[in-house]
């Protein structure tokens, strides 16, 4: 019994030894590609290097969250492939194991390391994500504020107050979110046969009691040109946390949001009336994590458990990788799809992750079979 125990925890050593070897080599890699594009955001502008570097590697747990059930995937491969090659695995197995057995502290490993990876560098990946914003913000932007900036701009809709047949489209190209401050924003008026009559472009607008306010503004319709004010009012029924419901649910990134702050999220997008679906399905593919890591050991041990004599062992260890990427990328579309509310959530998410489990533990059984 104490022989199997120090087997397991070898090959379970062997495995996180690898695991932490990759991570830190795809981290260093992520690094230097980071600090080029910094680098280059930055460029003219009095920044010291190690604000550069900082932020570089701020980001580069936002890369590894993405890639991590890849990580996993080419460390077992090479786990397993290293211990077929050093012949431990056929010693092993001729001590009375079976393929199940080798795998299992491998796969205990990666079950609750998704677990960590959930838990524990998921909420430190958030925190150093907004950390970076700031500091993009305070650099490149030249700006401290937290902003919600599109490249499609940000939209609003509501009626016209004054005329209440009529409608009003507000495009504005970011938002403060302390203050609640828009800026660039360009206001569409439509009388009630939809019909567009007049266009208001604003360098700021604030929300206030019962209207918004427009700053150096500049007026256009049918009877004025280009028409210059220093404010404006537009009546408006929003309220400020309507908005900034509205603008979290629809523009803020998912993934500025930890598995533990989700769930409280959701709740508030349901007592204001709107639709968190994208929140939902990105807990969810949170929670499953494990189960994927856990999937892709079996994928891996299935590729990566061969004779190291044979000619199709290095083949087989591509075409593990290959299957393992095709499998994620499946994956992260159909989780997408979720967040559209094109198909279920719990079809874009567990489904997935269930499947891919399925997929791995036919493939070993067959391997133990034959």
């Amino acid at each position: 019994m104490r022989i199997f125990k120090r087997i397991n925890t070898y090959i379970a050593a062997h495995f996180l030894v690898k695991f932490l070897q990759i991570v830190f080599a795809f981290s260093l890699l992520i690094f230097f590609v980071n600090l080029i594009d910094v680098i280059e955001k930055v460029r003219g502008q009095n920044v010291p290097f190690s604000a550069m570097a900082l932020m570089a590697f701020l980001k580069v747990p936002d890369f590894l969250n993405d890639v991590v059930p890849s990580l996993v995937l080419i460390s077992a491969i090479i786990t397993f492939f290293l211990l077929s090659s050093r012949s431990e695995i056929t010693i092993t197995r001729a001590s009375g194991f079976s393929i199940w057995q080798v795998l299992q502290p491998i796969a205990f490993c990666a079950f609750f390391l998704g677990i960590f990876w959930v838990t524990v560098f998921g909420p430190a990946s958030v925190h150093m994500a907004k950390k970076f914003n700031s500091l993009e913000g305070k650099y490149v932007k030249n700006d401290m504020r937290e902003v919600i900036e599109l490249e499609g701009g940000i939209w609003l809709k509501q009626n016209n107050i004054e005329y209440p047949n009529e409608e009003i489209i507000i495009q504005a190209k970011k938002v403060y979110k302390e203050s609640l401050e828009l800026d660039e924003v360009t206001a569409w008026f439509f009388n009630q046969n939809n019909q567009f009559y007049q266009k208001i472009d604003a360098e700021e607008m604030f929300l206030d009691d019962g209207y918004w306010l427009m700053q150096n503004v500049t007026v256009n319709n049918f009877d004025t040109l280009n028409k210059k004010l220093p404010s404006f009012s537009v009546p408006t029924d929003l309220k400020a946390d309507f908005v900034m419901q509205k603008i979290v649910n629809n523009f803020q990134n998912v993934k500025l949001f930890s598995v533990f702050e989700l769930p409280y999220l959701i709740a508030d997008l349901r007592s204001a009336g709107f639709s968190s679906t994208k929140f939902k399905v990105y807990l969810q593919s949170l929670l499953c994590k494990p189960i994927l890591f856990l999937a892709m050991i079996f994928i891996a041990c299935y590729f990566g458990l061969n004779h190291t004599r044979s000619r199709t062992s290095i083949l087989m260890i591509f075409l593990g990788i290959s299957f393992g990427l095709i499998l994620y990328i499946t994956s992260t579309i159909i989780t997408a799809l979720g967040s559209s509310s094109l198909i279920p959530i719990f079809a874009s998410t567990w489904v997935i992750a269930v499947i891919c489990l399925a997929i791995g533990v036919l493939l070993i059984y067959r391997k133990e079979k034959f």
